[in-house]
């Protein structure tokens, strides 16, 4: 009888294994730089043990608790890469600590990254759209100073002591439109333009 406890033994291991293995959870985890500033694309590198199928679910957490809508994220690697469409913008976004919670077939993992306020001008795309369409004349100078208010506005662009102003005459030199026109070719960046403006508004050469 000793063979048929030992074959009962090892069937009955086969099975505890087999129940264990189902309902094993799988491994994630995930990285990302610790620091971002204004114009940088979030990007996230997630690992997981298995492919189950499912897709991650994403949330993005600020330091008050305020989560994002779910984001599933549909992986068919082990190792994959994400990277956000659209970059962090002073419009979307305020500087401070953020956390990514992410969860995978029961899996759940979070890691954290700073948004800094570096002064880095980048220019959100709704408003890139604008600037490209007084570029082709589709707009006025009066729409174009309208756009750049709001830059100052939501402090894109900086301009020490513009809420003081009060502008009766809109002035933007015709020469200007060939930064813009760089710009719009990718010759110069959002930094650069947003610069270039900054000083020619502090220097009085254009006024809006």
């Amino acid at each position: 009888m000793t063979w048929y406890y030992s074959a009962v033994s090892i069937i009955l291991i086969v099975l505890l294994f087999g129940v264990q293995y189902s309902f094993a959870v799988p491994v994630l985890s995930a990285s990302t730089k610790p620091v971002y500033e204004y114009g940088d694309f979030l990007i996230v590198t997630f690992q997981v043990s298995e492919l189950t199928g499912d897709p991650i679910i994403l949330h993005i957490v600020d330091e008050s608790g305020n989560a994002s809508s779910p984001i599933p994220i549909q992986i068919s690697k082990l190792n994959s890469t994400i990277i956000a469409p659209i970059p962090f913008y002073k419009t979307n976004y305020l500087p401070g600590t953020y956390t990514i919670s992410a969860e995978y077939s029961g899996a759940k993992t979070s890691i954290s990254f700073d948004l800094v306020d570096s002064d880095k001008i980048a220019i959100p795309t709704q408003y890139k759209i604008l600037i490209k369409s007084w570029l082709h004349g589709t707009l006025d100078n009066r729409n174009f100073a309208d756009i750049i208010r709001e830059l100052i506005h939501f402090d894109i662009i900086k301009v020490p002591g513009y809420q003081s102003q009060t502008l009766h005459i809109i002035h933007v030199p015709a020469w200007f439109k060939n930064d813009v026109k760089w710009w719009s070719d990718d010759s110069i960046t959002d930094n650069e333009l947003g610069l270039a403006i900054q000083y020619l508004i502090k220097a009085g050469i254009m006024s809006v």
